[in-house]
């Protein structure tokens, strides 16, 4: 009796180990997986999921069931670059008041984990992406590309001006592509429609760079708001999102993206430059330009449910 009660009193031992390793384990991917940025993933869904519905056409079950795919391949994507990038970044994040609460290690996560997720993911999204279309497989190749150029140590080129933008432009292109081509061919009329994105995506970058401006200056890097300032910067990415509004409505007018776009387009244009002339006044404050940020990127929600909207009404 003694013998059997040891063992059972073993086993609960084993039982009881078993179980808070578990917990343990449970308890790391919760916060390795709280590190990615779900709110910036979501907001990179935006051009490629454009491109997916305006090359569709009518949408059936297969077409649908594909998009589902490319959806997770594409969040696998996007998560892996902005994980690279806040791996890269962690010392400059670390010593900004405002980012520090934020960074990975502050979670209980190192440098080695947070790289293995980025590449993990990287590895899924390219793995769906391979079960797609050839094309569409390319471009997300073409994308990775670019998010270790702009992030990875050595090359970096976030940090130095006029170069950090020009992953942001070509990544336009490429994300509205990567979408276009699961269903359509790259032809001239996608190539206009992308030009649109990329603008989007290289202005957002600039009003970030503004938004960052003291942080990145205090850290000794060379951002165009930095370098050019924050004004400069600032109005130059304004103009850029003025000339967006006023092309999509020469798009729709062309009948290259639908006709509805076009009357939205400008009353939005009217709204974001309202927007942007409070931002001044808070003399580009970090809460003034982010407040901006925040307000634009619902603009820009609103004209991806115009063109969704298409396929139903």
């Amino acid at each position: 009796m003694c013998a059997m009660a040891k063992a059972l009193h073993g086993n609960d031992s084993l039982l009881a180990v078993r179980q808070d390793l578990a917990v343990e384990v449970a308890s790391r991917i919760r916060r390795l997986f709280s590190c990615i940025r779900f709110g910036e993933v979501l907001v990179l869904q935006g051009a490629p999921v454009m491109g997916c519905v305006l090359a569709m056409g009518k949408p059936t079950m297969a077409k649908c069931a594909l998009g589902a795919v490319f959806v997770m391949a594409n969040v696998c994507l996007v998560a892996h670059m902005w994980s690279l990038n806040d791996w890269a970044d962690q010392l400059t994040d670390a010593a900004d008041d405002r980012k520090s609460r934020h960074v990975f290690t502050r979670k209980g996560i190192g440098p080695k984990a947070l790289l293995g997720l980025s590449l993990g993911l990287l590895g899924a999204g390219l793995m769906l992406f391979a079960w797609l279309t050839a094309a569409t497989f390319w471009i997300a190749v073409g994308l990775t590309l670019l998010s270790f150029i702009y992030s990875f140590p050595g090359v970096h080129a976030k940090s130095v001006a006029l170069l950090s933008s020009l992953p942001h432009l070509a990544g336009g292109f490429l994300h509205f592509l990567l979408g276009y081509s699961l269903f359509g061919s790259v032809d001239p009329d996608a190539l206009r429609i992308a030009l649109v994105f990329a603008l989007i995506l290289t202005a957002g970058h600039g009003v970030q760079e503004v938004q960052d401006h003291d942080a990145d200056r205090r850290s000794g890097l060379r951002t165009n708001a930095v370098v050019f300032g924050k004004f400069s910067v600032f109005g130059t990415a304004l103009l850029a999102f003025l000339f967006v509004y006023g092309y999509l409505w020469h798009l729709a007018a062309a009948g290259i993206v639908p006709f509805r776009l076009g009357p939205v387009s400008l009353a939005l244009a009217g709204l974001q430059l309202y927007w942007a002339i409070q931002a001044l006044n808070t003399r580009l404050s970090f809460a003034g330009v982010r407040e901006y940020r925040h307000r634009y990127r619902g603009l820009f929600a609103l004209l991806g449910l115009t063109v969704i909207s298409t396929l139903f009404l």
